[in-house]
C-alpha cells in the first residue's frame, strides 16, 4: 500500500516536481492548488504527509496551518516556499505554537535530494505506524 501525500501549491510545475519525487519513495500524491481545495481534502481524507507552499495566490498557507491546528492534526508537514526565510521562520514558530508536526522548511527552488530524503523518513514512519495499527487490531 502506498503512503498518501497531499501537495499544496498554486504552481503546477512545483506540484509536478513534488509528485515525481514522492513517487520515488512510495507516495501517491493528491494535489491542491488553493487553500479552499486543500481544506476540503483535509476534511475528507487522511494523509501520511503534507507539503505546503506558504504563498497560495491571494491567500496564505498559514491558513492551512491554522486549520491543521484546529483539527489537532499530527500529520508531518513540509513547508516548501519561495517566500523567504522570515516567512518560513514564522511558519515554524506558528507550527510549534500549535504543536504541529513541522519538518524543516525547504526553500524554492526545491532541493530534490533533500525533499526525497525527508519523504523517505516520513514514509518509514508511516509504514511503522500502519504495521503497529494492524498488529493491535
Amino acid at each position: 500500500m502506498r503512503n498518501q501525500l497531499l501537495a499544496i501549491d498554486d504552481a503546477d510545475l512545483h506540484l509536478s516536481i513534488v509528485g515525481r519525487i514522492a513517487a520515488q519513495v512510495n507516495f501517491e500524491t493528491t494535489t491542491a492548488a488553493s487553500v479552499s481545495a486543500a481544506a476540503r481534502l483535509l476534511r475528507e481524507r487522511t494523509f501520511d504527509c503534507i507539503t505546503l507552499d506558504l504563498s497560495l495566490g491571494e491567500r496564505s498557507g498559514i491558513e492551512i496551518l491554522v486549520l491543521l491546528a484546529e483539527m489537532k492534526c499530527r500529520t508531518p508537514v513540509i513547508v516548501i516556499s519561495g517566500s523567504g526565510n522570515d516567512s518560513c521562520d514564522a511558519s515554524m514558530k506558528l507550527g510549534n505554537l500549535f504543536d504541529l508536526n513541522l519538518y524543516p522548511p525547504i526553500p524554492k527552488p526545491i532541493h530534490l535530494a533533500g525533499l526525497r530524503e525527508m519523504l523517505k523518513q516520513i514514509a518509514v514512519g508511516a509504514s511503522a505506524r500502519t504495521l503497529a495499527a494492524g498488529a493491535g487490531g
